[in-house]
């Protein structure tokens, strides 16, 4: 199971091996429990978790109830990540080297403005851990490779990696933004994408001008100063 929480609320999916199906989930907390939500065609659960020393424990109802415990851990794959090093490569960028759980798998990385640095997201929303390469680290126009974890390994996502702008993901939407600015003025961009059942989308493409206070999207039509603020 993989979860996010922000502000009060929680994001997540987890993997039901006997249907093979990802369950996506949604919920609160409060100071002493953690209630998540989740559907599944036209069924529907609530899991109740109380906090305890290493995780959480409580129970999952639907038709029946059934006990959960939890482990609070750094998963990563199939096994805890032990280890992350980059050094450089005989063809002139990086080699991202991962252990986890007793493997190794190297990573070539392209060449990089700055000193990769790693981040590790489920963007695709499968429930592991797919790895972004940050390789330019400016808020605007930064730059990065994307590497969708597969049962083959770690597969370079092309599409994702060549969008110009600093990526950003929100586990709530879903959404992958890339945010980039111009140069020349106080006009900014989002080009913004999405997995929908394990394909990859792109749902927009906007720019806002806060010189002029008028905004775009690709199709041509008008977007709000807070319409942009909220991709």
């Amino acid at each position: 199971m993989s979860l996010t929480a922000s502000s009060g609320t929680y994001s997540g999916v987890y993997i039901y091996n006997k249907f093979k199906k990802n369950i996506l989930l949604n919920g609160t907390t409060s100071a002493d429990s953690v209630v998540l939500n989740e559907k599944v065609g036209e069924s529907t659960a609530v899991i109740t978790l109380k906090p305890t020393v290493d995780g959480y424990k409580g129970q999952w109802c639907g038709k029946k109830c059934l006990p959960v415990t939890l482990l609070a851990h750094d998963s990563f794959k199939d096994g805890l990540l032990s280890g992350v090093k980059i050094s450089d490569s005989e063809n002139g960028g990086s080699e991202l080297k991962l252990e986890f759980n007793g493997k190794v798998e190297n990573i070539s990385l392209p060449e990089s403005i700055d000193t990769p640095t790693i981040d590790f997201m489920d963007v695709n929303g499968d429930g592991f851990y797919d790895v972004i390469a940050r390789t330019d680290h400016r808020p605007n126009n930064g730059s990065q490779s994307v590497y969708i974890s597969t049962n083959k390994g770690f597969v370079e996502q092309k599409v994702l990696s060549g969008v110009n702008g600093t990526l950003t993901y929100r586990p709530f939407t879903k959404n992958i933004v890339f945010d980039s600015k111009d140069d020349c003025c106080e006009k900014y961009s989002k080009a913004i994408y999405s997995f929908d059942n394990g394909k990859l989308v792109k749902i927009n493409d906007v720019s806002f001008d806060y010189s002029s206070d008028k905004g775009h999207s690709e199709n041509g039509s008008e977007v709000s100063k807070s319409m942009f603020e909220s991709y």
